[in-house]
């Protein structure tokens, strides 16, 4: 069918006279039906008529053919970037050609009837040599390949100006406002993606927009859909620290919950996304819901999966610590030891870590032989224990690399 389709789209014809000295005439339909047969002879000045109005036709509808896929590539453009959208598109795409091509379809029998007469549908199918079918699929596929070729030539801009972008921010001095200027641009005339947006917020930070930057990282997880990233965490770090300056660390959790519950994550990513959450509303003073958080997130794991259970506990003792709930860190830090030391080989490596974090837990209740014991037990020089204190680390606009 495909093969069939090329044939007809290659075939230039629009008029013939067949082996019986029949007339048929060209429509617009592609594969069957495409022909107007009339039972008479037509010679090449009388069937004029009918060959000039539709090649003016053709004009009108190529012009449309045009705006048409400048429409549609207006609106794939400020669609969200995804496989669904583009399809969404290519079929609308496709539909507007269709209707195009049945406008122009009914217009041109029309005034095959009011000049020549009635006539019956058949297929358009011209007594041409295999050589000329060669030729006329030979400057199809060269008119294919130009129109890709051009379609390339029009992309290749965007290649640019993300380089031109990437160089401005890389540079010893930022230029940032030349990188606002360039990703806007690109915003404007081609689909978008997250990575100008992920330059173009770095760049607004730099200029101190902090709202545009804000703004940026919100449309990349709304471009990105439910897929979630790597580079996903330095975005939603962020848009922590970002919307803590302009609204407050509250307002920060609250968005970061919004746009965080509507991404797919493995527990893996879960738990980092906790972690990120849980010091900044540390940090903050707004730690209200941190070990809710951690009991919902133990809760939702499988009853086997103990390796996770084990790591989000650890997570849990040592936010309990920076909250300074001494007691019940202590507790979860028993039975993270206990658990290890029977299964030295998952967890082994883990020791050293928890027995000092216990050690400076039990410090901090008095129990300083217990401390002592803790800090002998973990193997880690003295000089070296101060790694391992549990601290809230300081926040600050994390500059990804580009």
């Amino acid at each position: 069918m495909i093969g069939k389709l090329i044939n007809k789209l290659s075939n230039t014809l629009l008029f013939y006279v067949d082996k019986s000295g029949k007339s048929v005439f060209r429509n617009y339909k592609l594969l069957e039906g495409d022909g107007c047969f009339y039972d008479e002879t037509y010679s090449i000045q009388t069937a004029g008529k009918a060959l000039e109005y539709r090649m003016e036709l053709d004009k009108k509808a190529n012009l449309a053919l045009i705006l048409i896929s400048f429409f549609v590539y207006l609106i794939f453009i400020n669609l969200h970037f995804t496989i669904w959208s583009t399809l969404f598109c290519v079929l609308l795409w496709g539909g507007l050609i269709y209707g195009l091509r049945f406008f122009c379809n009914n217009l041109y029998t029309k005034f095959l009837l009011r000049t020549y007469g009635q006539f019956k549908i058949t297929n358009f199918n011209p007594p041409i040599t295999k050589e000329k079918a060669k030729a006329f699929a030979k400057n199809f596929r060269s008119k294919v390949a130009l129109t890709l070729l051009i379609i390339l030539l029009c992309f290749a801009p965007s290649l640019l100006m993300q380089k031109l972008v990437k160089v401005s921010l890389n540079a010893k001095k930022p230029h940032f406002k030349a990188a606002i200027a360039i990703s806007q641009l690109h915003k404007v005339i081609y689909p978008k993606n997250a990575k100008i947006y992920d330059m173009s917020a770095y760049a607004k930070y730099l200029a101190q927009d902090y709202e545009g930057s804000l703004k940026d990282y919100e449309k990349i997880f709304e471009i990105t859909g439910r897929k979630f990233s790597q580079k996903d965490l330095t975005r939603f770090a962020n848009l922590l620290y970002l919307e803590k300056k302009l609204r407050g660390s509250q307002t920060a959790i609250d968005k970061f919950n919004e746009f965080a519950t509507k991404k797919k994550m493995s527990v893996l990513d879960e738990s980092q996304m906790l972690w990120m959450k849980s010091i900044f509303s540390i940090s903050n003073g707004v730690s209200e819901t941190v070990l809710q958080d951690y009991d919902d997130l133990l809760l939702s794991l499988k009853e086997n999966d103990n390796k996770n259970k084990f790591y989000i506990s650890s997570d849990k003792a040592y936010m309990m610590f920076l909250m300074r709930d001494f007691k019940n860190a202590l507790e979860v830090y028993n039975y993270l030891i206990s658990v290890a030391e029977q299964n030295e080989k998952d967890f082994g490596k883990d020791l050293p870590r928890l027995y000092i974090e216990r050690g400076y837990t039990k410090r901090v209740l008095g129990d300083n032989l217990g401390a002592d014991d803790d800090f002998l037990k973990s193997g880690v020089d003295m000089y070296q224990r101060e790694e391992y204190i549990p601290t809230v680390t300081k926040q600050g606009f994390v500059a990804d690399k580009f």
